[in-house]
Parts: C-alpha cells; structure tokens; sequence
C-alpha cells in the first residue's frame, strides 16, 4: 500500500522538461544550502566551546561515518525501490533532526548519539541518492558547466549565511540558528516533492558491477571524503584560535562566499572544455599546495587571502572530480556503483579519523591542527588513481 501511495503521487504531479527540472533542483539544493550555511563552519567550533577534547570531536565525527557506512546498504535499497529523489528528501528531514540533537548534545548524552547517527545517515541518504539523481538529469557534455551553475545558485543563496549566523550565535546562541536552519529546510522539501521521480524503480543487485573494475574509484573517493571532512573539522578550529570571534569568522565565509560566484560559472564551463583527468590533477596539485600553506596563516587578513586562493583550487578540482564520477555513472549501474564508492570512500575516511584520534592524545593540540590541515590538503591529490 505504501509503495502504491507513492507511485500514485508521483502520477499526480506536473511532468517537468528536463532544464525545469533541473532548476527545481538547483533551487531545492540551494536552500538546502542557505539551511546548513549559517552552522556549518561553525560546528567543530560549537563542540569545542561545549568542552569537547580534541580527540571527542574527532570521535564524534568518526562515529559518524561508521553509523553512514552502516545507513549506505539501506540508503541504497529504497533509493532503488522508491527512487532517488524521495531518498534526497529524507536526508533534509534527518539534518533538521540533526540540527535538534545538537542542540542537546552533551558528551556521550541522548544528544550525543542522536547527532552522530543522524549526521551519519544524512551523508548516507544525501550524497548516493543525489549523485543518482543528477546522472539523470544533467547530460554529460554539460555537466561541468551545471555544476558550476549549482554552486553558483547555492552561493548566491547563502553567501550571507555564515555572516548572519556568526551574528545570531553571538547575541542569541547556537540554539536560534539552529532554529532557523530548520524553517529554511522545510520549503527545500517542498519544492523537491513538488516534482515526479525520474529514477527508475529497481530491484538492487550488487552482482552487476565487478569490484576488481571499479576499486581505483573507491579508493579514490577515499581520499576525496578524508579530504573534505578533515578540513571541515581542523580549519574552522584553526581560524577560531586566531579569530575567536564569530561574527568576524562568518563575515570572512561570507565575503568568500561572494567572491566564489566568480570562481564557479568559469571553472564549470572549463570543465567541459578540457580534459576532465588534466583538471582533476591540476586541480587537486594546486589545491593540496594552497591548502597547506594554510598553516601560515596567523591573522584575519591572511585566513581571508587563503580562503580567497581555495575558491579557485577547490572547485578545480572538485568540479572535475564531481564529472568524472558522474562519467563512471553512466558506464555503470548507478545505484549499485554509487554504494560500493561510497563504502568506499567512508571505510578509507574512518581509517584516516582513528590515525588522527591516536596522534590527538599524543600530540598537541595546534600542533595536531596544522598536521590535520596539510594530511587533508595532500590527500586530495590521491584521487587522481581513480579510473581514466
């Protein structure tokens, strides 16, 4: 009954030309976006302010990517069974609980692993079904250039969220911008119901992709989601030792933010001009080199000029990164390809967590940071093993 409830919705709904459909998404994504702009960057700095050690909030995110590597099977499943986007949809509801739990989190409290589960599920529920959803929306030849077109419309959206957050965190608490994320999530939803599934309703069979073809990919993801989530943890903890103050933190995010409109239409449409591989290694060379040399800097003025230089090494590698994927997609069968990539890339990134989870009990703290910074800036350069 409740798979032919669904179907029945999706019967009812305006059948949508590909380039609106693709608009919808572009603005669902892009309100996500706003949503998580205005806490994001200031999570790590939330848990450490609460009197997390270093090596909980590593724990913290470590439990994280086990509970998504424990969610992707299921993720995978009724994506293939109800389709992709309605998947998309309950990751936006997991963050907003996700964003409750933080409110009450507490070392190893019911807030604790309310936050780690469902942090891990919305990695598990976003990420697969999302990828799916654009390999069938977002033609190949153009898909650098929608990429960047995506970006552009999330920036434009949240580009003041980080300025506007860092403002209601220091007159009101983190409790009011986690409030507000939640309002701001609710017409993302909307709007992505407000379109009919165009994944195909399937059973998963896992047999259909050969793992000896496709593990440089998985290894490479690896070293991609290391890369991401290291940074997301040590670069806002390193700029909070030299700017303790939140609006000041957020303003430089959001003067970024703007900066980056520049950044993501040209290195999008690069990426379908020239050849996605050359990208991806230049890319992840210059951006493993500016990201290092992070660790140099020692005042606003210099943490504003590193995060200027990263919106143009980091789309240029991620962006090819994100269509060289989406190529492997169309070889493959998406929902089962996509699982296997990700576990993949969670199992090498939850690897990479307990080595820093071990050095932050031996180490100091700023010391761990700065070898935290240049260990995820490097490995990003790694993912140039995945498939030609």
């Amino acid at each position: 009954m409740k798979s032919l409830g669904l179907s029945s919705l999706s019967n009812s709904l305006k059948i949508f030309t590909p380039k609106e459909e693709l608009k919808i998404f572009y603005f669902s994504i892009a309100l996500y976006n706003l949503a998580i702009s205005l806490v994001q960057i200031f999570i790590p700095i939330y848990l450490f302010k609460k009197g997390f050690s270093f090596s909980s909030i590593l724990l913290f995110f470590a439990l994280s990517q086990l509970g998504r590597l424990l969610f992707l099977p299921l993720a995978a499943h009724l994506s293939s069974f109800f389709g992709a986007k309605k998947i998309i949809v309950i990751a936006f509801v997991f963050q907003a609980i996700y964003f409750f739990f933080l409110q009450k989190i507490d070392y190893f409290s019911v807030g604790f692993w309310g936050s780690v589960i469902f942090y891990g599920a919305i990695w598990a529920f976003l990420y697969l079904p999302c990828a799916i959803h654009f390999s069938k929306i977002a033609p190949n030849e153009k898909r650098g250039k929608i990429i960047g077109q995506i970006n552009s419309y999330s920036a434009i959206f949240s580009a003041a969220g980080p300025l506007l957050g860092g403002i209601i965190i220091f007159q009101y608490g983190f409790n009011y911008v986690f409030l507000l994320s939640i309002l701001i999530i609710v017409p993302a939803i909307t709007l992505l119901l407000s379109t009919p599934e165009v994944s195909k309703i399937r059973k998963i069979n896992f047999s259909l992709v050969k793992i000896k073809k496709v593990y440089p990919d998985l290894i490479a993801n690896g070293f991609f989601n290391f890369q991401t989530l290291i940074n997301f943890i040590m670069w806002p903890l390193f700029i909070f030792i030299i700017i303790p103050q939140y609006q000041t933190i957020g303003f430089i995010q959001t003067i970024s933010l703007f900066i980056s409109l520049i950044a993501f239409n040209s290195i999008g449409k690069l990426t379908d001009k020239f050849n996605r591989n050359k990208l991806l290694f230049i890319g992840s060379v210059l951006n493993g080199i500016t990201g290092s040399l992070r660790i140099l800097a020692n005042s606003p003025l210099k943490i504003f000029l590193f995060n200027t230089i990263s919106i143009f090494t980091g789309p240029l590698q991620a962006f090819s990164w994100t269509a060289k994927l989406q190529e492997h997609l169309d070889q493959e069968v998406r929902t089962e390809y996509m699982t296997l990539f990700e576990i993949g890339g969670t199992l090498i990134t939850i690897i990479g967590l307990a080595g820093f989870i071990f050095l932050s009990r031996i180490m100091p703290f700023k010391e761990i940071l700065i070898y935290g910074i240049i260990a995820g800036s490097l490995s990003g350069m790694f993912i140039n093993i995945v498939r030609k």
